[in-house]
């Protein structure tokens, strides 16, 4: 016999406050002030989440990369995943290369960035922020990006004991009907703020591994590759790639540096 514990998390690409899952969507006054993260992943593309683009196009607003002139458009969504790649003026940014590897194994240590919109750390409100943690597991979830909301769950044994589910565990727990939005996750050990929504999560090697979407009770929630491959395929992208890093004593300070330079903020 195993058991169920049910677990939210808030989509975190707008700096107001959003309730857990399965709550009412917060009312239009809240949703104001739309603030996300990108980074680069080719010339003249971003990827983003894609609850931060909806909430932009929601509101009839641009998006706007700050200190950052020129039109970014989105280039393709995918509300499902979601993701988005945003298209705009090629001027020689840098990009971040994505991992090669398969899956992240449980414990991998990780950084994940973006630019909260409350001040944390002692830091200002809307700097760039790292948070660095451990991979705790590969969950099932069931998410909704335009209302800015996501559900988990984490599965026991007999003993308590975690173990992780199948496929058809998350169809048992969500019901057939949500199978379209059902989407392997992985959940990282550190904190995130709203605004990071977009954020990438880095190996040691500073390597993509997964994408920033929601966070909640000191875990970010993290999109996996799989899905950020299968998105810039669909898009005619071609990212930068690099073998899986074996570092054993990752210069995380460096790791942060490099890839600042390829992060961006986003409003609307």
């Amino acid at each position: 016999m195993r058991g169920l514990l049910a677990a939210g998390v808030v989509m975190i690409g707008v700096g107001a406050a959003a309730s857990a899952w399965p709550s009412r969507p917060a009312p239009a006054s809240v949703m104001q002030g739309v603030s996300g993260t990108a980074f680069g992943v080719a010339p003249g593309v971003l990827v983003t989440n894609a609850h931060v683009a909806l909430r932009c196009q929601a509101q009839g607003r641009a998006l706007h990369l700050m200190g950052h002139g020129g039109g970014w458009a989105v280039l393709l969504l995918d509300a499902d995943a979601d993701l988005a790649l945003l298209r705009g003026p090629v001027t020689g940014e840098a990009v971040l290369p994505l991992s090669t590897a398969a899956r992240l194994p449980r414990g991998a240590p990780v950084l994940a960035m973006g630019y909260p919109t409350e001040g944390v750390d002692s830091r200002a409100a809307g700097l760039l922020r790292s948070a660095r943690g451990d991979v705790l597991r590969a969950t099932l979830t069931v998410h909704d990006p335009e209302g800015g909301r996501a559900a988990s769950f984490v599965m026991t044994d007999r003993q308590g004991r975690e173990v992780e589910p199948g496929w058809e565990d998350g169809l048992r727990y969500f019901g057939a009907d949500k199978a379209a939005r059902l989407r392997w996750r992985v959940e990282i050990g550190a904190p995130a703020g709203g605004g990071s929504s977009g954020g990438p999560v880095l190996d040691a090697a500073g390597h993509v591994v997964g994408v920033v979407y929601a966070g909640g009770r000191g875990l970010t929630a993290a999109i996996p590759l799989e899905d950020l491959r299968g998105l810039l395929a669909r898009a005619g992208i071609v990212p930068v790639l690099r073998a899986a890093s074996l570092r054993l004593d990752p210069d995380w300070a460096g790791v942060e540096a490099d890839a600042a330079r390829a992060l961006y903020r986003i409003t609307c």
